[in-house]
């Protein structure tokens, strides 16, 4: 199982958690504007477990995020490279979008 892991350096990292698992878990009935799944994949679904975990599913791909004090810290895992590389992309996305104003960079390694 393909897996990637991203640590985004941030002191907001659990504000940025509940956005993003808001905006997914708003995109599963609906257009959307980073969540895309692809054919025949079902719609992102998310949720904030706690303020410092959460969860983004994308067909069968998942993102588990962990907010700490000093970075939000992602780990992704598919059943393929496809899906994990367009949850990688619909996440890197949608973050450095929302944090654009505090210059969010997301790497996956």
């Amino acid at each position: 199982m393909p897996t990637a892991e991203a640590h985004v350096a941030t002191d907001r990292a659990g504000r940025y958690l509940q956005q993003l698992c808001s905006h997914a878990s708003r995109l599963r009935h609906g257009p959307g504007h980073g969540f895309r799944s692809g054919r025949g994949q079902a719609g992102p679904s998310a949720e904030a477990t706690s303020d410092t975990t959460g969860r983004i599913t994308l067909g069968t791909a998942r993102c588990e995020l962990t907010a700490g004090p000093t970075e939000l810290a992602l780990r992704a895992e598919a059943d393929d490279e496809q899906q994990l590389r367009a949850l990688q992309e619909a996440v890197t996305r949608t973050l450095e979008r929302v944090g654009r104003r505090d210059g969010l960079t997301v790497v996956w390694g």
